[in-house]
């Protein structure tokens, strides 16, 4: 399979994930993982910053060097990258737009002998977890566009079964129709955009398959073309800005800047003598 490079810079990688694939080495079939496809392109190691479940499509970043890892992964960790999914559900949607803010718990199953190792569930004890939803097209199934603000594991498939919606193939959590394909759910990662390790932001766009387009129908080409120019046009007013600046670059805490040499304008001559005792 070729692999698909949608955005390159010194120390990053976007590339399009096709279904049925991992991202790295875990339970699976014996097969290339995204991650070896990408070390065959760049002809040594990437390091994976960002991973989508193995049923999912679209943008997945890698980080050519270990400044790049670090960076991104900040960026991740700070909630500076901004996502656009596109999932196509069960039932007819009677909503346009809503937020979904519902807590999410992880339940590992490390003795399963097949399956997931973790999954997620609705929960007040879980960690926060806050998806914003647009519908693009009306039917059954109906398209949306969802906004993850959190990055929780299956964040968007379990808040859209918590809603009654659940992603089109995705049994794990309550769907009853047939998937896309072998291992493929109604789920594509369409849109991302990062601050880049270089400097500037990076605005990125991963086209659907034509399975998920067809399976959405009329209209839902038109709608995800409208979203996907909004989304780059973005990258025209963005700033240019300067790329994270790397350990040995950050100012010492407690530092702001250059000293003044004692002497110089704006300060004063040091005393001389014996500094006085306070009593």
């Amino acid at each position: 399979m070729t692999l698909r490079v949608l955005d390159e810079g010194p120390h990053h990688l976007v590339v399009q994930k096709p279904a049925d694939t991992l991202v790295v080495k875990g339970r699976g079939p014996k097969k290339p993982t995204l991650l070896d496809q990408v070390n065959a392109h760049l002809g040594k190691p990437a390091l994976p910053v960002h991973r989508l479940d193995r049923v999912t499509t679209g943008c997945c970043v890698f980080a050519k060097t270990r400044f790049g890892q670090q960076a991104l992964s900040d960026a991740f960790r700070r909630r500076l990258v901004d996502k656009r999914y596109l999932a196509l559900v069960e039932g007819a949607v009677s909503f346009t737009k809503l937020s979904v803010d519902a807590r999410l718990l992880r339940v590992d199953t490390p003795d399963a002998k097949k399956g997931p190792l973790a999954t997620q569930t609705v929960d007040d004890q879980g960690q926060r977890a806050l998806t914003h939803l647009r519908r693009l097209t009306p039917g059954d199934p109906a398209l949306l566009l969802c906004h993850p603000v959190t990055g929780r594991m299956h964040q968007i498939r379990v808040h859209l079964a918590h809603v009654g919606h659940p992603i089109v193939g995705d049994g794990q959590y309550g769907a009853t129709s047939s998937g896309l394909g072998p291992h493929h759910i109604g789920l594509h990662a369409l849109l991302i955009s990062f601050p880049k390790p270089s400097g500037g932001r990076a605005f990125v766009a991963a086209p659907p398959p034509e399975t998920l387009l067809a399976a959405a129908g009329q209209g839902a080409a038109e709608a995800v073309a409208e979203v996907t120019r909004t989304f780059l046009n973005k990258a025209k007013k963005a700033p240019a800005g300067e790329g994270p600046k790397s350990p040995r670059q950050r100012p010492q805490k407690g530092r702001a800047g250059p000293q003044k040499k004692p002497g110089g304008p704006g300060t004063k001559a040091p005393r001389r003598g014996r500094p006085r005792r306070r009593r």
